[in-house]
């Protein structure tokens, strides 16, 4: 076994698994993790190599999604409210390039907690965009973002104005009245089959 030796011995595969000498197993189920372990850690990538997100296929269909009309803010208090929301067509994978997400009307309410955009993938808010009390770019000039998901996945920005700003103990006052919110999404969508490292020999 290569991997969570206990008598300090090597062998030709890395220790992926440090502490597996110690772990309550057989050595038959330490064999079996020790083999686990190693096959994902040699196996390819998922993706295809020479995908580039930063410079899209000439194949690939480009998308925009944008609200029409520009929705007002939920009331204080009333819970999250969808501005943009769209699903990955089946057979496909979305990789979205560029994102804003923006209010239009007196007083921004950048960092004051009147306001929380959030952005979701299936539900779930992405790493370090999951709570965003500022504006994210323009409308007019998006900023360059990151965001892939496959088919049947739904990405989405959603906004909330909650009951007490982020002291605890302040009602919030909300945004200006009149005032909208906006988001965009501007990326490409590309065959899954495409996408994907091809299987061995089927080149």
């Amino acid at each position: 076994m290569g991997l969570g030796r206990n008598d300090g011995r090597r062998s030709y595969q890395p220790k992926l698994i440090s502490n597996l000498g110690s772990l309550p197993f057989s050595q038959a189920q330490k064999a079996v993790l020790d083999a686990k372990a190693f096959a994902i850690q040699s196996a390819p990538p998922f993706l295809h190599p020479n995908l580039n997100f930063f410079n899209p296929p000439a194949d690939a269909n480009y998308f925009t999604v944008t609200p029409n009309p520009f929705p007002k803010y939920p009331a204080v208090g009333g819970g999250p409210l969808t501005v943009i929301s769209f699903s990955v067509p089946p057979s496909k994978v979305a990789c979205v390039r560029k994102m804003a997400i923006v209010h239009f009307g007196g007083n921004p309410p950048d960092g004051t907690g009147i306001v929380v955009w959030r952005v979701l993938q299936n539900g779930a808010g992405l790493r370090g965009l999951g709570t965003l009390t500022a504006q994210y770019g323009t409308f007019a000039n998006p900023i360059e973002a990151s965001i892939f998901a496959y088919e049947n996945d739904t990405l989405s920005v959603t906004v909330e104005c909650p009951a007490l700003l982020p002291d605890g103990v302040t009602p919030n006052p909300g945004p200006p009245a009149g005032s909208t919110t906006a988001a965009r999404f501007q990326g490409f969508f590309y065959p899954l089959s495409e996408a994907t490292s091809p299987v061995q020999g089927s080149y």
